[in-house]
């Protein structure tokens, strides 16, 4: 700190931190012994009168140590504030208020907002990966703005949502993406959550265990999230301004056959089927066509943030206004936020405040076919497959594009040209999203509160999509164009009483009890038209469309009324003890089963306050804490309890077409109730040498009852399935994470990992038999979610004879009448289980689970003098993809390309290969197998960022009156070591799904990005 006698009266001055280098916003300077004060704007600088020259300044700061500085008569004082790092971890947000980490009881891990923005994201929760153990994210497709799925200890549910609450300044969100989007705009679905801007958090507390999350009951079986944004701050006012600049390149491309060598793998297919070969001289076909090459591209992608913020003694104010912009690494896809916040905090009088958090989110997006079998592959897998000797146009083909399967099918594979769909496929989709409440806080009496909210989550989505009719090669679908929009909205009111009575130094309670309202409510409409002979108008004229669909609209509406209480008790200030419980009642359930308890209870010990520890100087803190408790889940849509109608068909009476009435729609169970899971959690928090070491450690089992599942029902009631209250999981787990202070001084290096293990079971099942869940995977009882089952390959034939005495696929197998059907020297052969000698459905058998044997970050912070570097490593161990786009990939029957990789090791009988068959154009029965040749391990690790800064000096910015100037670079997803063979080991093709993960088939890849970036503050 520097502090300069400006005038007889007035003292100026700056506080930094790490020897002068880093600014300090927010200090309370305050004259000793005097109410005169200020605080320290963004910049760390301040203005303060002085009554003379024998005052002493005292510097107070949440995080540091304070200190008193003499002014007397020198012109310069110089000064550091020293971190106090054991108090930079003591808030904690958690629900309904805040605590010391020394006083929780609960399992609660913090991610301040430095994390977040060290890896640029589109949404919030992509930049949890990795940062806090427990929380497993996988982020589902490389598209801009596309949804993650976010796992916290485990998956507790199937069919009911395994995606945690959101609770943003108190504002209980959805994160659904499904409330949003009609699944017009055809591919990975954008987040809800990218509709709140990053830059705008100040922090994310995680709540795992069931201490921690039973006061959100029905709504806290899958963790929480609790997200505080940025408020103003007593002091002078101060303007920032943000922005970062980038580019972005596929990170991983697939090698595929060129154009000459696809045509000697064609003709050899050809020849070994006894057909004639195709091309004549497939070495002068040369590369061909590049076809990844033609759909992707360097893209840019580009922030910007602009936050006044301050305030006095009574008013404070944060207002941040953002613009983000990011382009697909797939031409004709991007996604574009603008963003508003504004949060406000008044104090009326020594009893009553007030204050609102208000966020308004604007988000488009334009998207192209990816993920989807609709009609043809997306353009992901056509690219892959494409064949690479034919051009991207054709003037003689209607569009102007060159298309398989016209005019004779050429191959036999139906594939879109890739580059056709890209540009002439159009999908846009606009969202708009307000979110904010407004509170009043009232002080009864010295430690009696009320507090009251009102708050509300609305939003609106527009989604178009349009292709012409050259798009589609099948005279039942044509071209087609579709609107569709959704409105909805969600009101919550909460009221809560605390209260804090004084008994004395031993004994210390608080209260607090709460009632709550809660009611959501969206309405969508959907229009759409096939066969459109003039595609200039697209989708803004879906009249023109010859043949028009019937409109489509739905409304759904769910109401919740709650009671809550929890009270603290701490004894000797190291005995903690916490009861919590809440009562949900829900109008998603069976009358008379509206209503749900959900209790949890917390023991801690703080050992380090006890003589018997304190004799080892080495332990900085050290704490044990236990907590058990029953939440619930009640994430399932409404009306599932209750018997729905619908129109039923249509008939024609005296040559007038009439609609010949309605018919039942779902089975009613009158016994539906709340999904609830049970937790158990031991932990430690400890530290040692004053801090220089902290450690967190939890062991945990939940165990969830009841589950909501979609379960078979006797085809007498009319259905084949409903949903009802079976079915148990289980999941148990040991998390880890460490904080290092490696070096302190001139060099500050600092480290933090955390590890985690789970372990999911299926534990009762109301079925005698497994339930197949497709995409491969199964639920039975022993194993997890996530269960792969097929068949086992065991290698290539490589003679005939050994193929003609070995079991082989049923219906390969030679007959009298097909005697060609039997296997040869080549195919692939697979594992005869029960020896039967036919290998059938009862040959099939457990091949892995998409659920990892631990997850781990780590993170590496150091700083010199000015400089700063950080990076950041990921990972994911044993968790198994089903590559269902090794179905076409390694098929070789010359239908499509191929990985190069595997073609150019096929077997031959030079090239005995015991890894890929051989070409066969008239294809081989196994074409299509599920089996363990197509789950691959999936584990990777990842350098998710490396950031690079220096901090212009103050002494050079002052210069220009500007008070704080930091440049730096970044890059994201830049090295990942992995045995898949896909575009990315994460991806997953059914998003949040929660029974089938771990798939994937076709996908938007993951990008690799650069950037520099610039913060200045005014």
């Amino acid at each position: 700190m520097t502090l300069e006698a400006t005038s007889e009266r007035t003292i100026q001055g700056k506080v930094t931190s790490r020897d002068g280098n880093e600014p300090l916003a927010g200090v309370s300077v305050t004259v000793k012994g005097t109410t005169n004060g200020t605080s320290t704007d963004a910049q760390g600088a301040f203005t303060l009168s002085v009554p003379d020259e024998e005052a002493v300044l005292v510097f107070s700061y949440i995080g540091f140590v304070s200190r008193e500085i003499p002014v007397k008569n020198q012109s310069w004082v110089s000064v550091v504030l020293s971190p106090n790092y054991q108090e930079l971890t003591q808030v904690v947000v958690i629900g309904y208020g805040t605590t010391t980490k020394s006083d929780l009881t609960g399992s609660v891990a913090s991610v301040k907002s430095e994390e977040l923005l060290a890896t640029p994201t589109t949404s919030f929760e992509q930049a949890l990966q990795g940062r806090a153990a427990g929380v497993q994210v996988t982020q589902t497709s490389g598209k801009p703005g596309a949804e993650a799925s976010i796992r916290i200890r485990g998956t507790s549910s199937i069919n009911a949502g395994n995606e945690p609450l959101y609770v943003i300044d108190g504002m209980l969100v959805s994160s659904d993406a499904n409330d949003m989007s009609l699944g017009v705009n055809l591919g990975p679905r954008i987040s809800a959550l990218s509709t709140i801007n990053p830059n705008d958090i100040e922090s994310i507390e995680v709540l795992k265990d069931a201490s921690a999350t039973a006061i959100y009951g029905s709504r806290g079986t899958n963790g929480v999230v609790l997200i505080t944004t940025k408020r103003g701050k007593f002091g002078t006012g101060t303007v920032t301004f943000d922005t970062y600049y980038g580019v972005q390149e596929v990170a991983n491309k697939l090698e595929v056959l060129n154009a000459a060598q696809f045509a000697d793998f064609v003709n050899e297919a050809k020849i070994n089927a006894n057909q004639t070969p195709i091309y004549n001289n497939p070495a002068s076909l040369g590369a061909g066509t590049d076809w990844q090459g033609e759909i992707f591209r360097t893209a840019p992608i580009a922030n910007y943030q602009l936050s006044f913020s301050g305030g006095d003694e009574k008013t404070k104010y944060a207002i941040t206004g953002g613009y983000f912009a990011q382009d697909g690494i797939i031409r004709n896809s991007d996604f574009k936020r603008y963003s508003f916040r504004a949060n406000l905090d008044r104090d009326l009088s020594s009893k009553l405040a007030v204050g609102n958090s208000v966020s308004y989110s604007r988000l488009t997006s334009s998207g192209v076919l990816t993920t989807t079998e609709t009609i043809v592959p997306g353009v992901t897998t056509s690219a892959l497959l494409f064949n690479p000797i034919l051009p991207v146009y054709n003037p003689n083909e209607p569009g102007g594009y060159t298309f398989e399967n016209r005019g004779g099918s050429y191959l036999g594979k139906t594939l879109g040209n890739p580059v056709a769909d890209v540009d002439a496929f159009t999908s846009y989709g606009v969202s708009s999203r307000i979110l904010g409440n407004v509170y009043a806080r009232y002080k009864i009496l010295e430690n009696l509160e009320f507090r009251t909210s009102f708050g509300i989550d609305g939003f609106s989505s527009k989604e178009n999509a349009f292709g012409p009719n050259f798009l589609k090669r099948t005279e039942a679908s044509k071209g087609e164009a579709s609107i569709g929009t959704v409105t909805g909205l969600t009101w919550l009111n909460e009221n809560t009483l605390t209260y804090r009575p004084s008994i004395n130094e031993n004994h210390k309670v608080d209260f607090l009890l709460g009632y709550t309202l809660q009611e959501f409510n969206n309405e969508s409409l959907l229009v759409y038209a096939f066969d459109f002979p003039d595609d200039r108008t697209g989708y803004h004229d879906i009249s023109a469309g010859l043949l028009p669909q019937k409109p489509a609209n739905g409304e759904s509406r769910w109401s919740m009324v709650s009671y809550l209480g929890r009270a603290n008790y701490t004894l000797f200030d190291r005995l903690l003890f916490t009861a919590t419980g809440r009562v949900d009642g829900s109008s998603k359930f069976a009358s008379g089963k509206q209503y749900g308890f959900f209790p949890s209870g917390a023991v801690a010990w703080r050992l380090s306050d006890e003589a018997f520890i304190q004799q080892f100087s080495f332990i900085s803190d050290l704490k044990l804490r236990t907590s058990y408790g029953i939440i619930g889940n009640q994430a399932i849509p409404p009306y599932q309890s209750l018997s729905l109608v619908g129109a039923y068909g249509q008939g024609v009476f005296n040559g007038t077409e009439v609609y010949t009435g309605r018919e039942p729609l779902s089975f009613a169970n009158k016994n539906l109730k709340w999904e609830t899971t049970a937790q158990f959690d031991l932990g430690l928090d400890a530290s040692f040498w004053n801090n220089r070491l902290s450690v967190t450690a939890d062991i945990y089992e939940k165990k969830t009852s009841d589950l909501l599942l979609s379960t078979p029902v006797p085809y007498t009631t009319g259905f084949n399935s409903t949903v009802l209250n079976v079915g148990n999981i289980r999941n148990r787990g040991f998390e880890f994470d460490v904080r290092t202070i490696n070096t302190k001084g001139a060099l500050d290096w600092r480290t933090s990992l955390n590890f985690t293990v789970n372990r999911n079971e299926v534990t009762n099942l109301n079925s005698e038999t497994d339930i197949l869940m497709g995409g491969g995977t199964l639920l039975r009882v022993g194993e997890p979610v996530g269960t792969f089952y097929g068949y086992i390959f065991e290698g290539i034939f490589q003679t005939d004879e050994e193929a003609r005495t070995s079991p082989v696929l049923k219906g390969q197998e030679a007959t009298s009448s097909n005697p060609a059907s039997r296997a040869k020297a080549g195919d692939r052969k697979y594992r005869d289980i029960n020896n039967d000698q036919v290998i059938d459905e009862k040959d099939r058998t457990i091949l892995g689970s998409a659920q990892p044997d631990f997850t781990w970050g780590l993170t590496n912070t150091l700083s010199f003098k000015n400089i700063d570097l950080s990076f950041f490593f990921q990972g994911s161990q044993g968790n198994k993809m089903a590559n269902l786009n090794l179905f076409d990939l390694q098929n070789f029957t010359g239908q499509n390309n191929v990985l190069a990789e595997a073609a150019l090791n096929r077997w031959t009988p030079n090239n005995p290969s015991t890894q890929y068959p051989r070409a066969l154009a008239a294809g081989s029965l196994d074409n299509g197998v599920f089996s363990s040749n197509i789950v691959e391990d999936a584990s990777y690790i990842r350098l998710k960022n490396v950031s690079l800064g220096y901090q212009i000096p103050s002494s050079l910015t002052q210069k220009v009156k500007v008070k704080t100037l930091r440049i730096y670079a970044s890059a994201t997803n830049l090295w990942t070591l992995t045995d898949y063979s896909g575009y990315d080991p994460e991806a997953n093709t059914f998003g949040q799904s929660t029974a089938i993960i771990g798939v994937d088939r076709g996908g938007y890849p993951q990008a690799k990005t650069y950037l520099v970036g610039l913060n200045i503050g005014f």
